[in-house]
């Protein structure tokens, strides 16, 4: 009797011979005899994938090639069906024929892409990562023959602007194997062992009261017509600390003028829309007065659109889908005043030093940002002590005029001298 040609995971008992040849109405759902095999149909990526088995019909084949299709087909409405799965259910497959057998990183690279849980947005960098270092010299390679010291080599003899750019390169070459490690394609990861350099993180570059007053100020006498939007979104930004993707995605409805709220839960980034803010948690960040100011002072403007959000652009009257349109005005009112060009998002920066500094508590500033009380401390040490340092320092001195440091021989000693 020739090889057991079930796909290894379903190899369980011997193929017996059958009598009689049963009637396709007695078959499950997407399985049919072809010639003297069975055949298993499946819809997947848009068109009938057809492929048979290496068994002859029997009643327990039938009964196994159905559980069999089950269990493909479930794995295609979960969508993580990829191509190393459809290989190792199909092993004798030709659809692949073109590989050659050969288990492509291209294959595999493409899959982690379509998988991949992340934004719309973290995804097409991870594409252009992919295209731009890691698919040219490994595309057409075979998975499974690529060793770590020829990863290192690739990765030193490349010329990274700086180390954070090296770094998260890194993730999707180390997902992607670490996929075809799960799929027990390759025994080990080779991306695992490079490791990440560590590199300086650029510090906090916010505005001073004065600066933002005459930024401020600037706008709401430049900017005229549809245009004052302008200016209440970065009045916005300014006395909430938003982050720029937050503000472009809130709606009229995430506002509660009564409570003095906003509920901050989705982030428009370059076009698209994510329905999660970058840390992925929802907050209500408190409004005070500037920031409800800004908000009224354009109700009578955008609060009609049909689209429902707050910040629209004024030359489409549709939602401004990413910071450029406001970072163009922004550039512009800095020109003008001669103050040193900051990017936008320090207006984030802006609100946490001002509040740190007037002494509001890190917990409550931490609840605004959305960020930890871990990272507004660690991020923002220079603006917790400066302020501070000279008056913790003099309770030294206090201390130290009000008692007696001269130290007080013990009786024992006194009595020996």
């Amino acid at each position: 009797m020739g090889p057991n040609r079930w796909p290894h995971h379903v190899q369980h008992t011997r193929i017996q011979p059958m009598d009689r040849k049963p009637n396709n109405h007695q078959l499950p759902t997407g399985v049919e005899i072809h010639g003297n095999k069975l055949r298993i149909s499946v819809q997947w990526q848009g068109e009938r994938c057809r492929e048979s088995l290496q068994v002859t019909p029997t009643p327990s084949t039938i009964k196994r090639a159905g559980s069999l299709r089950a269990e493909i087909k479930q794995l295609i409405d979960l969508g993580v069906f990829t191509e190393t799965h459809y290989q190792k259910y199909f092993p004798e497959s030709d659809r692949f024929a073109s590989s050659g057998g050969i288990m492509l990183f291209g294959h595999f690279a493409q899959d982690y892409l379509n998988s991949v849980e992340v934004s719309a947005n973290t995804r097409n960098e991870y594409r252009k990562v992919l295209m731009r270092y890691w698919m040219p010299p490994l595309s057409t390679r075979d998975i499974r023959t690529v060793r770590y010291s020829e990863l290192r080599h690739l990765v030193n003899s490349i010329e990274w602007s700086s180390a954070k750019t090296r770094n998260n390169a890194l993730i999707p070459l180390r997902g992607i194997f670490d996929m075809a490690y799960l799929d027990e394609v390759i025994d080990s990861n080779p991306a695992d062992r490079l490791r990440n350099l560590k590199h300086q993180k650029t510090p906090p570059d916010p505005f001073t009261r004065t600066e933002m007053e005459l930024i401020l100020s600037a706008m709401k006498e430049q900017l005229l017509g549809l245009d004052k939007i302008y200016a209440s979104y970065f009045e916005l930004a300014f006395w909430t600390g938003m982050r720029p993707s937050e503000m472009l995605a809130l709606k009229w409805d995430d506002i509660d003028f009564r409570s003095g709220y906003a509920r901050v839960e989705k982030a428009q980034t370059k076009g698209r829309l994510n329905l999660q803010t970058k840390t992925a948690r929802h907050r209500e960040v408190a409004l005070k007065d500037r920031a409800i100011a800004a908000l009224k002072s354009i109700r009578h403007l955008t609060a009609t659109s049909p689209s429902g959000c707050i910040f629209i652009a004024p030359q489409t009257q549709e939602p401004i889908a990413s910071d450029q349109a406001p970072g163009r005005v922004w550039r512009k009112v800095l020109r003008k005043l001669g103050i040193r060009y900051r990017k936008p998002y320090n207006t984030r920066h802006t609100y946490a030093t001002i509040h740190l500094m007037a002494g509001v508590q890190l917990s409550l500033i931490a609840k605004q940002l959305g960020n930890s009380v871990i990272m507004v401390t660690t991020v923002y040490s220079k603006w917790i002590t400066s302020e501070m340092d000279q008056e913790e320092l003099s309770k030294v001195d206090s201390n130290i005029e009000k008692r007696d440091f001269v130290p007080k021989l013990s009786q024992n000693i006194k009595q020996v001298i």
